[in-house]
């Protein structure tokens, strides 16, 4: 078939941050569990705000995961940002319809949406190849079993196969301060050194999130 295979090319990405373990690559699909709310916050803030940065980006959940304020401390303008709400697997895929090309999206609560299946894994996967969408599934979740991490990600996300990259996001602090330890499950093939766990100073951006 005419135009089914297509020439392979270097595809850029985007970290949140520097020293954040894993790159987020155009025509991926990727899915973080962060297990306490600040973990969250930082990551979903930095990625917003280095996506906002490099070009489109969307937020897409059933509540607001983000704060204008906490954006423009990290010098980033938040009216560039578009955010729908999304209660169902099949609103999210409408949204996805409305999505630019090449733009970052990131999904916040994916695993709380009603009536996800791994049809519903098996579009996204579709929809982040067709559009060359850098795709970003997050869950942050308080009931986690971390001495089964595949299957943790099995529960939440259904076909874990199908992702590029897997990460669990934890925050610790001793005397004032803080690191966000990370563990990589999957990774892209450039990236598999860095498969693992990662213990990685995040005072400055704590700072910046929490104000203090």
């Amino acid at each position: 078939m005419p135009g089914f295979f297509q020439p392979v090319e270097e595809i850029s990405g985007i970290k949140p941050f520097e020293g954040f373990p894993v790159e987020f690559s155009r025509g991926s699909l990727s899915a973080l569990v962060s297990t306490d709310e600040l973990a969250s916050s930082l990551f979903i803030h930095t990625l917003l705000g280095e996506a906002l940065k490099a070009g489109k980006a969307y937020h897409v959940g059933p509540k607001r995961a983000f704060s204008p304020s906490i954006l423009r401390a990290l010098e980033v303008e938040p009216s560039a940002l578009l955010s729908a709400s999304v209660y169902s697997a099949d609103e999210l895929l409408q949204a996805l319809d409305y999505v630019e090309d090449g733009s970052t999206v990131l999904v916040s609560q994916f695993s709380a949406l009603r009536g996800v299946s791994g049809e519903t894994i098996l579009e996204l996967r579709r929809k982040a190849d067709d559009g060359s969408l850098t795709l970003v599934l997050h869950h942050e979740t308080l009931t986690f079993n971390e001495l089964d991490l595949p299957g943790e990600f099995a529960r939440l996300f259904l076909l874990p196969e199908l992702f590029d990259s897997l990460l669990v996001l934890r925050t610790s602090s001793y005397r004032g301060h803080y690191k966000l330890n990370a563990t990589v499950l999957k990774a892209p093939p450039e990236q598999i050194a860095n498969l693992g766990d990662h213990s990685i100073p995040v005072d400055s951006l704590v700072k910046v999130i929490t104000g203090r």
